[in-house]
């Protein structure tokens, strides 16, 4: 990652909030964007969440025991919904 610092990373700023953050250079266009880290990890979340721990687990123990689904199966069960 490059880090980008006074001017430079003022002028990257005002693009970005601009609300069209689409720039070109030397004839290639460039997409900027914001990324923000999260304030939690996934672990986080999930140790803070029974619920959310208690299906992680039982969907790893469906994986071990092959009880698994094709996207063609799951879209078939919603259409019939069954989900």
């Amino acid at each position: 990652m490059k880090k980008i610092e006074g001017q430079m990373a003022d002028v990257m700023k005002e693009i970005i909030s601009d609300g069209d953050p689409v720039v070109e250079i030397e004839g290639k266009e460039y997409y900027l964007s914001l990324i923000e880290k999260p304030e939690t990890t996934i672990a986080d979340d999930v140790e803070a969440d029974p619920d959310l721990k208690q299906k992680l687990l039982q969907a790893k123990i469906d994986i071990l025991n092959g009880k698994t689904y094709t996207t063609d199966e799951v879209v078939e069960m919603i259409n019939q919904g069954e989900l």
